[in-house]
């Protein structure tokens, strides 16, 4: 639950970040990106909570899912355009690859059943 709290903040603040950057300069790109991420951040959110009430696990483990492949696109993205590694999103590719393996565990699993 932790984990993907985190994961949530940090899908926040972009989304946030892209919203602000649409309405104040008029970009339709930065506008739908923010808005993917404040959709993914629901997403983690409300998977969290399934999960803690023991409702259902998959709906994180599809958030955390489509996080990781977020963050591996920011990772190559800044490796190729910059030239160096980026530690946020080696960071941030780590927590949601640690929210997939964990929500993907036998006892998560028989505790959303």
């Amino acid at each position: 639950m932790a984990l993907a709290g985190l994961q949530a903040v940090f899908c926040l603040l972009p989304g946030l970040n892209g919203l602000s950057l649409g309405l104040a300069a008029g970009s339709v790109a930065g506008f739908v990106i923010g808005g993917l991420y404040l959709v993914l951040s629901a997403a983690t959110v409300l998977g969290s909570v399934r999960l803690y009430r023991g409702i259902d696990g998959r709906l994180l483990a599809y958030a955390g899912i489509a996080l990781v492949a977020v963050w591996l696109v920011n990772l190559v993205l800044a490796i190729a355009l910059a030239g160096t590694v980026d530690v946020l999103s080696v960071l941030l590719l780590g927590l949601a690859v640690g929210v997939v393996v964990l929500t993907r565990k036998p006892e998560v699993r028989a505790w959303a059943a």
